[in-house]
């Protein structure tokens, strides 16, 4: 099963070889450099907005990305429990991160990544309704 969970991951999370090289390749395009910079802007808009929205919370800021990570451990939760009650509570899929070592029993993942900034302005009352 470890092998099967590590296959799935490196063909699910990481990207494979011909989409690496596909990506190399629009990177590359002449043209590209607007469209990377429009990408890279929205996604540092909806990060330092969920930052702010999180603030009282414990999150490890990022250095770029579509996601943060969320210290549960120090809210006196495991990540698996701050998922489930994020998701029942609130309606916010964050993905729990015991799967990577060797640190990730303490996080919890939230993607921000196709999340209009809308919908993550009331992402700190969702957050007080699920985890108080």
């Amino acid at each position: 099963m470890a092998d099967i969970g590590l296959a799935g991951l490196t063909n699910v999370v990481c990207q494979v070889g011909i989409a690496q090289q596909a990506v190399a390749s629009a990177l590359n395009h002449p043209e590209s450099g607007a469209e990377v910079a429009a990408a890279t802007k929205v996604w540092q808009q909806r990060c330092t907005l969920v930052l702010d929205q999180l603030a009282r919370y414990p999150c490890a800021r990022p250095h770029g990305g579509w996601s943060l990570l969320i210290d549960t451990h120090s809210m006196g939760l495991t990540p698996g429990e701050a998922s489930q009650r994020l998701f029942t509570r609130a309606q916010v899929a964050a993905t729990p991160m015991d799967g990577w070592r060797p640190s990730g029993s303490r996080y919890l993942r939230l993607v921000f990544a196709n999340e209009p900034a809308e919908r993550l302005t009331d992402l700190r009352a969702r957050f007080d309704t699920a985890l108080s």
